[in-house]
């Protein structure tokens, strides 16, 4: 396997990770802990946008990639 495939993974896993921890945050945060719920609000809606950015900059960069490799 190639080793830069390994990296491909590992970005897309970050940015479900990111994604899925915005929803965590939005719906799912424990009322123990004591945060304000503009802030909650506010850094959920950040990480799922930051999820969603990574995945479609890691898209964008993939077939890029693939552009130049059909081209060789």
């Amino acid at each position: 396997m190639d080793p830069s495939k390994v990296f491909v993974y590992f970005g897309y896993a970050m940015s479900v990770l990111f994604f899925g921890l915005g929803v965590y945050v939005l719906l799912l945060f424990p009322e123990e802990i004591h945060l304000p719920g503009k802030f909650r609000i506010m850094f959920g809606v950040v990480l799922l946008l930051y999820g969603i950015y990574r995945f479609i900059s890691l898209r964008i960069k993939q077939r890029q990639a693939d552009e130049e490799r059909q081209f060789e």
